[in-house]
């Protein structure tokens, strides 16, 4: 059976949730031009923040899936068949002066997978893939199940190398 892992709204992406929809109505209240780009960067907020939240929490959207065929990412948009993945393994990212442990799925072929990924995203997989040598970094801050579920789900399901 597969397992199936949501976001979990978390305080940090609540709290930012909370700005965007602040400055919102701070700029439809002021007006003018500060009012506008107030409107703007908070739209920019709720919907950069607001997306995986809404459509893994009210949508049911997964964050992560691992089953018999391999591994999805919906919410980044990416696909990759346990054919296509050279190795799961457990690695650090730095945020900021903090080190968090991360799981990082090394595909066979980065560049395909960075493309795969929505263009939203795509930066980001780039610096992944140069400074963790992965485009896909799974950081369990803000799921429904740790890294260690995820990486037991990974082992029972792929196909023994």
């Amino acid at each position: 059976m597969a397992l199936t892992v949501r976001v979990r709204p978390n305080a940090a992406s609540l709290s930012f949730l909370l700005l965007g929809a602040a400055l919102i109505v701070i700029g439809a209240m002021s007006g003018g031009v500060l009012g506008l780009a107030l409107v703007v960067w908070g739209a920019v907020f709720a919907v950069l923040l607001g997306y995986p939240v809404a459509a893994s929490t009210l949508l049911r959207v997964p964050a992560v899936v691992v089953g018999p065929d391999g591994i999805r990412l919906p919410l980044m948009g990416v696909r990759l068949e346990w054919p296509e993945i050279a190795e799961v393994r457990p690695g650090v990212k730095m945020r900021g002066r903090t080190q968090t442990p991360v799981l990082l799925v090394v595909p066979t072929d980065p560049v395909a997978t960075v493309s795969q990924a929505r263009w939203w995203l795509r930066w980001e997989a780039r610096n992944d893939l140069a400074s963790l040598g992965a485009p896909v970094v799974i950081d369990d801050r803000s799921l429904d199940h740790t890294l260690t579920e995820i990486r037991s789900a990974v082992s029972a399901h792929a196909p023994a190398r």
